[in-house]
């Protein structure tokens, strides 16, 4: 078989040297490892890399690491905003509260969302049941409005709204408050008709009956 001489540093053959088996030559175990390199069929051996232990990277190799780590690095804060964006939306669930213009009806409210509203239990779900009941309540009563909480706990309603009310819970003996009459103009005259006074009868039979 043809050889070539070829010159190797001091150090690689010294560490190369140190895990060469005692039944072969140094040429023949230097063959070996060349020829298990190029066909890489033993990438998995425990072997170190055959270089200096004073080499040194060169400035294309130390910036491949850094890109490398910084790319891992990246992922790897991409991943955990991920994770923690998760988990915050997670806690942030809308917690229900009356406002204080409600408060006369706050535990019926409170009821009803928790046990007998379905669908969505968002803000906006919560902002729309309180516009609604206030509106029943000034068009019509707070015992109403509180009627319609009471049922709508009951028979485990999506929502309430006044228009509903109206359309199908209204009672025919049922009107919106009377509002009360606006004053009237200080210049404004009622027209009365002057009251027509008849004349004495002079009829002798009328006049026997209404003098007695």
């Amino acid at each position: 078989m043809p050889t070539e001489s070829v010159r190797i540093d001091d150090k690689v053959l010294e560490e190369a040297l140190q895990r060469k088996p005692h039944y072969l030559s140094t040429t023949a175990f230097l063959s070996q490892i060349i020829d298990s390199s190029n066909k890489k069929e033993f990438a998995n051996l425990p072997l170190p890399p055959l270089q200096s232990p004073h080499h040194q990277p060169t400035l294309s190799e130390e910036r491949i690491e850094r890109e490398k780590e910084g790319l891992n690095e990246s992922e790897a804060n991409v991943h955990k905003g991920r994770e923690g964006e998760r988990k915050e939306n997670k806690t942030k669930r809308y917690q229900f509260v009356v406002p204080d213009a409600l408060d006369w009806c706050q535990g019926d409210l409170t009821t009803y969302w928790k046990e007998g509203k379905t669908g969505k239990k968002t803000e906006h779900a919560a902002k729309l049941l309180f516009s609604e009941v206030e509106k029943i309540a000034s068009n019509y009563s707070q015992s109403i409005a509180l009627e319609q909480i009471a049922l709508a706990t009951a028979n485990s309603w999506e929502s309430i709204t006044l228009k509903n009310y109206e359309r199908f819970g209204l009672a025919p003996n049922v009107s919106k408050q009377t509002k009360e009459p606006e004053p009237l103009h200080p210049a404004y005259k009622v027209f009365k008709a002057p009251i027509q006074r008849q004349a004495p009868t002079t009829n002798p039979v009328m006049q026997s009956l209404l003098n007695g």
